[in-house]
């Protein structure tokens, strides 16, 4: 991407980003956030004491998971049709909840289980309309949505006793 470009996109001056890039100027932090959001990215403070777990959730390349691209046009189709519901229907605090869910999700790699329960979501997004009744589903959808979203985002750890004696200290 040129500066220019990055200069329109994060609301930068071209001579700001030029001086950042040549090392002539550290940017501050509000910079930073502007120009990684610019480029699609988003800047996120782990807890030093998670961040093995992060690393782990980034680097996992076992074979149950789905391809990027696939998860990317899975999330493309569940976006659309939740832009469609929200024409329909108006503001919905359901819709707004499956809406955060998707983009937090679409950002991790999911199991196959995973995948398949966001995938029988945006079936059910796909059938429904403007029928009160059916925004129960809308609710149902954010449900399991949330449960997903928790569980990758705060994984469990095995249960550690309250004390353990140190083997290896004589008393």
């Amino acid at each position: 991407m040129s500066q220019r470009a990055l200069a329109v996109r994060s609301g930068l001056t071209q001579a700001h980003i030029s001086q950042i890039e040549t090392g002539r100027l550290e940017p501050g932090l509000s910079s930073f956030i502007q120009m990684a959001r610019a480029l699609d990215l988003e800047v996120v403070l782990v807890p030093k004491k998670l961040l093995p777990a992060v690393e782990g959730m980034l680097r996992s390349t076992t074979p149950e998971f789905l391809a990027e691209e696939g998860q990317s046009a899975l999330f493309a189709k569940g976006e659309r049709l939740l832009a469609k519901l929200k024409k329909l229907q108006g503001g919905s605090a359901a819709l707004d909840r499956i809406a955060e869910y998707f983009r937090f999700l679409k950002q991790v790699r999911l199991s196959k289980d995973d995948v398949a329960l966001v995938e029988d979501s945006i079936k059910i997004l796909r059938h429904i309309r403007a029928d009160p009744q059916l925004r129960a589903e809308l609710d149902n959808i954010a449900g399991l949505l949330q449960v997903v979203r928790n569980r990758i985002a705060h994984p469990t750890e095995a249960p550690r006793p309250a004390y353990a004696l140190d083997e290896d200290h004589d008393a």
